[in-house]
């Protein structure tokens, strides 16, 4: 299934492409205004699994910076979207030996600072965005995973965590070979929520 990866900035697309094709990594923009357009533009390309993937800002004041979050359900401003192959991308992170939690991430028109986040954090939302709700609107039907490596937390605001962006930018590459097993799998995947029994428990 072929995938497209969609990151956000130049320095996350870079990341990306350590250990994706490079054909198959799209840079779309920062920020949710960007991300819509690049959506629209993206609709009718030629791919079959669409990856979001780049930092974010941590909701969670037990989750450390450079902890990957991928989203069991995206929350925008078109509503909830759940992702129900988060746990493929999930299992191929730990055994890649990543440390990986998966939950909502939401998407915001804006930085999130404050109380705000704490607000977001009551929510049980673990991570924060301006681009992934949007950017996952290409996929249509298509199957979509987001990972989004934690830059600041509630206990390193995004002044002092910059200096951690490295570290950041490094989990990225990291995981990137793991979209690529992740849209290998996903067939896999596909056949066994269509063909399971009404009411059957997936793994």
């Amino acid at each position: 299934m072929r995938l497209l990866a969609c990151a956000p900035m130049r320095n996350e697309a870079r990341a990306l492409r350590a250990g994706l094709p490079a054909a198959a990594v799209r840079r779309t923009g920062l920020g949710a205004r960007r991300s819509a357009r690049s959506a629209a533009e993206l609709t009718t390309s030629d791919f079959g699994a669409l990856a979001v993937a780049g930092i974010a800002g941590g909701l969670d004041p037990a989750l450390p910076s450079g902890q990957i979050v991928v989203a069991s359900e995206l929350r925008g401003r078109n509503g909830p979207r759940s992702c129900p192959y988060a746990p493929v991308l999930v299992a191929e992170l730990v055994q890649q030996g990543l440390p990986v939690t998966c939950g909502p991430v939401v998407t915001t028109d804006h930085v999130v600072r404050g109380r705000e986040r704490a607000e977001l954090a009551r929510t049980g939302a673990l991570a924060v965005d301006m681009e992934s709700a949007e950017l996952a609107a290409a996929a249509g039907d298509r199957p979509v995973v987001v990972a989004r490596v934690l830059l600041d937390t509630p206990h390193d605001p995004l002044p002092t965590a910059s200096r951690r962006l490295g570290r950041a930018l490094r989990q990225l590459r990291q995981l990137s070979p793991s979209l690529d097993r992740w849209s290998r799998s996903v067939p896999r995947a596909e056949e066994h929520v269509r063909t399971a029994a009404p009411g059957e428990d997936h793994p």
